[in-house]
């Protein structure tokens, strides 16, 4: 009786463990690409590491840009859906990075993301997106 008591103990107590930390690299690149592309921002600031690096380089000047302009662009493009062709190919994916390759094709330039996540805190985040346009 006392051994089935113990066990009992042993499977509540490792089911009370917590099983989720944060968001996926995976989520948080998601929600980052709905945010881009479909103006869903649902969960997009939670998704963003408030230290993220922003690079965009239009020519042969790169403008760095923080979450708080990123965030001020992405509101006022809301629910617009863009009109291109997404590509995504996976550059490096690890326990520590995952960098993600993304081509938005439109009618008359290409525009290219590549996107950093890093685990911060109990989940991941995007750290970096590097912006540049053909």
């Amino acid at each position: 009786m006392m051994m089935g008591l113990a066990l009992l103990f042993v499977c509540g107590i490792s089911q009370a463990a917590p099983t989720g930390h944060g968001n996926s690299k995976d989520e948080v690149i998601d929600t980052y690409l709905n945010a881009i592309v479909h103006g869903k921002l649902n969960g997009v600031s939670d998704a963003i590491d408030d230290d993220a690096q922003f690079l965009m380089k239009r020519g042969e000047r790169v403008n760095t840009l923080t979450k708080a302009q990123i965030m001020d662009g992405l509101q006022a493009n809301a629910n617009i859906e863009q009109d291109c062709q997404c590509t995504k190919t996976v550059m490096q994916d690890d326990d520590q990075k995952k960098v993600m390759k993304v081509d938005m094709k439109y009618a008359d330039y290409t525009r290219t993301d590549v996107i950093t996540a890093e685990p911060v805190g109990a989940g991941w985040k995007i750290t970096k997106v590097e912006t540049s346009f053909k």
